[in-house]
């Protein structure tokens, strides 16, 4: 069984590793804005926004190992874990003339994520920074620039054996044990953003390149380096009447040939959704959401959502069409199809001043 396990291990560390090179990537990409572009920060009306999402896929799957010479048997472990968090704030920018209406506002915010499987997790820190610019008379259409910075880190730990790949163990030695390793590397990641906004229809459009420095993150004395990778999301929102709009998402994610590491679209990922919005007051403060979509590895989406004033709430379920029998190498999938779930939640706070009105003392002439 010893066996077993660090064969196992070896499989949730070369699939983990292969996720960190794409990226953490949600369903609900749009209900974690500042990991899908940091241009998204402070991109929002109100004082404060702070929200959160937690994702798990394949949970309860058992690996089964029955080729010989290795040890038959079987092992559960509690799949794919991607929480993450944010707080932004918005800040106004006055234009030079006082008379004019301001358009332009900058935004500055924190964000954490932590990628899980098994004994293997990338858990990361970052601070965002992005100023929007208003064009035109109104400010109707927003040119919107983002910086992010932080730390990546990298780690492995538990009572397992490790091969030297992941280790970077010398050549001499086949085997290295340890009970835990880790890498901590800094990370930066920018983007741009265009978007539109008027009664009947809007839309923004933004691509995103992550890990400009191409960060070390071997564990051992190796240069393996994380490979840049760009995303790219559309947004839309159209109004057929005044109580049903319809909102397409679509998200792209491409690992960046810049190390050696993915050729082509072989790392990519794309993601297609539809809801359909209902309002159910005047003020547009309670909205359901309802829809579904397809992400090209094979995920049958179903989404739904809930409004209320600054409260937002989505829950997605995903379902891989593809999964059942899937064979990597030496570990087989047995017992699930790769089914995963997200919830999110998030609230924008307003908070303004309360007009001080001092009682007048009315007297009347005769």
């Amino acid at each position: 069984m010893k066996i077993l396990k660090s064969v196992f291990l070896l499989f949730c560390v070369s699939f983990c590793t292969s996720s960190q090179a794409q990226d953490i990537h949600y369903t609900m990409f749009d209900m974690a804005p500042l990991e899908m572009n940091p241009v998204q920060t402070g991109f929002f009306a109100g004082t404060f926004r702070v929200g959160g999402i937690y994702r798990t896929q394949w949970a309860g799957m058992s690996i089964v190992q029955s080729q010989p010479p290795l040890s038959t048997g079987s092992t559960n472990f509690s799949g794919f874990q991607t929480p993450s968090a944010f707080i932004d704030v918005p800040f106004g920018i006055p234009p030079k003339d006082k008379n004019k209406t301001m358009k332009s506002w900058a935004g500055v915010g924190v964000s954490f994520y932590l990628d899980k499987v098994a004994n293997v997790s990338n858990l990361a820190a970052s601070l965002s920074l992005a100023y929007h610019l208003g064009l035109g008379p109104k400010g109707n259409t927003v040119l919107s620039f983002g910086l992010q910075g932080g730390i990546l880190e990298h780690r492995i730990k538990g009572d397992f054996t490790f091969e030297q790949d992941l280790t970077g163990a010398g050549a001499g030695d086949p085997l290295y044990a340890s009970g835990e390793a880790s890498k901590t590397m800094p990370d930066f990641s920018g983007g741009l953003m265009l978007s539109h906004r008027s009664y009947r229809f809007g839309i923004e459009g933004g691509v995103a390149i992550n890990h400009f420095t191409n960060p070390n993150y071997s564990l051992g004395n190796g240069d393996d380096r994380l490979p840049m990778t760009v995303i790219a999301n559309l947004i839309a929102k159209v109004r057929m009447t005044k109580k049903l709009f319809l909102k397409p998402l679509l998200f792209f994610q491409n690992t960046l040939n810049t190390t050696g590491v993915g050729e082509g679209l072989s790392a990519y990922d794309f993601n297609a959704q539809l809801l359909l919005g209902v309002h159910f007051n005047e003020a547009e403060d309670l909205t359901l959401y309802v829809g579904g979509g397809y992400r090209a590895s094979g995920d049958a989406i179903i989404r739904v959502g809930l409004d209320v004033k600054g409260l937002k709430f989505g829950f997605a379920y995903d379902i891989n069409t593809q999964a059942q029998g899937l064979s990597y190498k030496v570990p087989t999938f047995n017992n699930n199809t790769g089914m995963a779930f997200e919830v999110a939640l998030s609230y924008v706070a307003k908070i303004y001043k309360v007009p001080v009105i001092r009682d007048v003392l009315f007297c009347p002439r005769f």
